[in-house]
């Protein structure tokens, strides 16, 4: 770990006379308390991913640093004593800010100047970093003050009061945007069986309105690029009815659209159909490739490897879900600050007969888990057509079908790679209509029912227990 320096008159005056009279006691306290902070470094693991150089601004709780993991880790504090273990200095300027993926702030209720820090940041800020705050409660904070004045008779020394809801608008102000939110920590006491077990166990919704430290991720709000390069990335197995129907709708979207249609060792004439489509559409951009025949995922994992494009978008064979509405999301991703969209068939009325019943009931019960998991309303984890940035592959790609069990169909690891990588996910309503042709690959239930249940207890366990 480094340390780093900022100008003068980062903190508090009031801060600043309270960690120097104090040292001696608050390097005690963090003695004796290190566990409490050690639980926030291992949850911070839980955020920060493959971080080549994350930047703590720290207040006397630079310990919060140890156990996360980062190539580079530098600490600005108010007092070299809590990082005394750093030897080299570096200047905050705004080149090293640009170099971070990762800035942690624990110290925003001692910033002198808060929305100067914030804005400071924000200009500097690369597009692809994610800052992490790390604050207490109002609840907590009350308590606390009252402990340290009525039981402790310590005497107060002034802090910001800065409550989740005003530093939430805040950032925002500052045009940061927020991704999520936990929320951990709800005794912080050395009882070791009891600590871990309520810690846990509080983590759970509504239990989780008394934790004591929230743990907020945000991003920038960037000005996206216009006329960024799509690729359509379209599974098929067994879909020769529903190939001729492309033509028409590959000539809705402009010639420089990408279609990577990827046969995954169909028994019927599915290939020589996809042939027949690119000679007949020639001055359209459509790669054939051939899927491993193993399940849908490895086949949509195996074309969003070759696609060329910018923004990704898998779409199903079966045509279920109108061109026009995808062309309508693409949009939003353009214009927006998202990086995933999830397209939900839940929303609009369907068809009768688009989905069946036991489909239907059962993405409900898996929307409601994954709303849980996510702190998110999710209506619909099954539809086919997600779109998001191909940059943010090479992340997501990397905890595929390692969330207990192999994902046969890839909707669960696309999700959960793109809220465990700490991308700003939406939904966005479309159209579901029956097939034209051919029949639902959704079969075997219990099975797939099974594996999925499997999958999503294995993400809350890791994503939010795990150390």
């Amino acid at each position: 770990m480094k340390i780093t320096k900022t100008k003068k008159n980062y903190f508090l005056n009031s801060s600043e006379d309270y960690f120097n009279k104090y040292k001696k006691n608050r390097l005690s306290f963090l003695k004796r308390k290190q566990k409490f902070f050690y639980e926030i470094s291992f949850f911070l693991n839980k955020c920060i991913h493959n971080s080549k150089r994350t930047l703590f601004f720290c207040c006397g709780n630079s310990i919060v640093s140890k156990y996360v993991n980062a190539k580079e880790k530098f600490i600005h504090e108010i007092n070299k004593s809590f990082a005394k273990n750093n030897k080299i200095k570096k200047v905050i300027d705004k080149k090293f800010i640009n170099s971070c993926d990762h800035i942690v702030i624990t110290d925003t209720e001692h910033q002198k100047d808060l929305l100067a820090s914030l804005r400071f940041i924000e200009k500097n800020l690369n597009d692809n970093c994610r800052i992490i705050l790390v604050s207490k409660s109002l609840i907590w904070m009350t308590i606390i003050n009252f402990f340290r004045k009525n039981l402790l008779r310590q005497k107060l020394y002034k802090t910001n009061f800065l409550p989740f809801k005003d530093l939430k608008e805040i950032f925002f102000n500052q045009k940061l945007e927020l991704i999520r939110n936990e929320k951990i920590i709800i005794f912080p006491f050395a009882f070791p069986l009891i600590n871990s077990i309520l810690n846990t166990v509080c983590r759970l919704p509504l239990l989780n309105f008394f934790c004591m430290i929230n743990i907020s991720i945000f991003k920038k709000r960037i000005v996206k690029k216009k006329n960024e390069k799509i690729s359509f990335v379209i599974p098929c197995k067994n879909e020769e009815g529903n190939i001729p129907l492309f033509k028409n709708e590959i000539l809705k979207f402009d010639k420089n659209i990408e279609f990577l249609f990827g046969n995954d060792k169909s028994s019927d004439s599915t290939k020589k159909e996809l042939i027949l489509l690119k000679k007949t559409l020639k001055k359209n951009k459509i790669k054939i490739y051939n899927g491993p025949g193993i399940c849908k995922s490895e086949n949509v994992y195996k074309g969003i490897d070759l696609a060329s494009g910018e923004i990704i978008v898998i779409y199903d064979a079966d045509l279920t879900v109108p061109i026009s509405n995808v062309i309508d999301a693409i949009e939003l991703l353009n214009d927006s600050n998202f990086d995933f969209i999830n397209c939900t068939r839940m929303i609009y009325p369907q068809k009768y007969g688009a989905m069946k019943i036991f489909n239907f009931m059962g993405n409900i019960f898996f929307a409601k888990l994954f709303s849980i998991l996510f702190k998110q309303r999710i209506t619909d984890t099954l539809c086919g057509t997600k779109i998001f940035y191909k940059k943010d592959w090479s992340k997501i790609k990397k905890t595929n079908s390692k969330w207990g069990i192999m994902d046969h169909w890839g909707d669960f690891d696309l999700l959960i790679g793109a809220y465990h990588n700490n991308l700003k996910i939406i939904e966005v309503p479309v159209p579901y209509q029956e097939r034209v042709e051919g029949k639902t690959k959704m079969t075997s239930l219990i099975s797939n029912t099974t594996r999925m249940i499997i999958i999503v207890l294995a993400a809350y366990f890791k994503l939010k227990i795990q150390k």
